[in-house]
């Protein structure tokens, strides 16, 4: 009889129990980018009913219960549910100690390398995401505006928890750590660009598409590296951060001009800077392809067309403004 497969993906002595959890390392990591989306989409259902539920109760329009604070919490707050759900599954069945997947402490210079990206990315990227807009603005799309909770008094750290450290720490765990560690045997460069693709599709966001398309690709790159997932989590929170502390405090509209021009060649000195780096003198944890793809993405299928979808609806949602 043809033995089973250990969670390393490499053949194991003996038979067993097949079964949804029996598989290798690399389906482990489709099965929690499914299980992370279709909760997402789960959760999203049923704060949707739960609000229209509220409005026949006390007769408050649906759009009045989305603009108060509780709401935008809980919006923001949501997803990270489903990721603690399936970060929780994942270790119970699986049994991978946090460190197999990234919970380990880096070299210093990658701490200094994730706020480097972080800064690069965050404004020099802005052009590609605007030419981006530009182009879905032909088909008459209007990106949505974000609508964070209040920032007054005290509001302003709940707002940085909510929505810098929190996402900060469960899509890294998710995507640069338990989903990473499944997909690097397909070669440094493949699995930057289906980390990337991954990161754009996972938020389902036309206006970020480009945006969180390069950012997941720097990200994994940043976590191959490194070896760890704490640096990409560092550079989530201080891009996260320095959003929130601009719609409190809007310093980024007092640049201007040539301060604007200085910043902006700057930031890009910074991320060029360190991508040289990264790709092209710290090589050693360079892979080249050792194992196929297909084993991630036929359990990971279900995620991706869930992802794929929403977009689609987003995007309508956005045509016309």
């Amino acid at each position: 009889m043809k033995g089973m497969e250990n969670k390393n993906g490499t053949p194991s002595a003996g038979g067993g129990r097949g079964g949804l959890f029996d598989q290798p390392r690399k389906a482990a990591s489709g099965l929690v980018f499914s299980g992370a989306v279709f909760g997402m989409l789960v959760l999203s259902l049923l704060l949707s009913l739960t609000l229209a539920l509220i409005s026949q109760i006390n007769g408050t329009p649906v759009g009045e219960l989305t603009q108060t604070n509780a709401y935008r919490y809980v919006a923001y707050m949501l997803y990270d549910v489903a990721y603690i759900a399936v970060i929780a599954v994942f270790l119970f069945v699986y049994k991978e100690k946090p460190r197999a997947f990234g919970f380990r402490l880096p070299k210093p210079q990658y701490w200094l390398l994730a706020v480097l990206l972080a800064f690069g990315l965050l404004f020099s990227l802005n052009f590609a995401n605007g030419w981006f807009i530009s182009f879905l603005g032909l088909f008459g799309y209007e990106a949505p505006a974000s609508s964070l909770p209040s920032l007054e008094g005290a509001g302003f750290i709940g707002v940085l928890f909510a929505v810098a450290v929190l996402p900060a720490f469960f899509e890294e765990t998710l995507l640069r750590g338990i989903i990473l560690e499944g997909i690097k045997d397909v070669g440094t460069v493949a699995a930057c660009l289906l980390g990337g693709l991954l990161f754009s599709l996972f938020h389902m966001s036309p206006a970020q598409t480009t945006y969180q398309f390069i950012c997941g690709c720097v990200f994994t790159l940043l976590a191959i590296r490194s070896q760890s997932v704490f640096p990409t989590m560092l550079a989530h929170f201080l891009n996260n951060a320095v959003i929130v502390l601009d719609a409190r405090f809007g310093f980024l509209e007092g640049i201007s001009g040539g301060g604007a021009v200085a910043v902006y060649v700057l930031s890009a000195l910074c991320l060029i800077a360190s991508l040289v780096w990264l790709i092209f003198f710290d090589r050693k944890t360079n892979r080249k392809k050792e194992g196929a793809i297909k084993p991630f993405l036929l359990p990971a299928a279900i995620g991706l067309g869930i992802c794929v979808i929403l977009w689609i609806s987003n995007f309508v949602a956005g045509l016309g403004g």
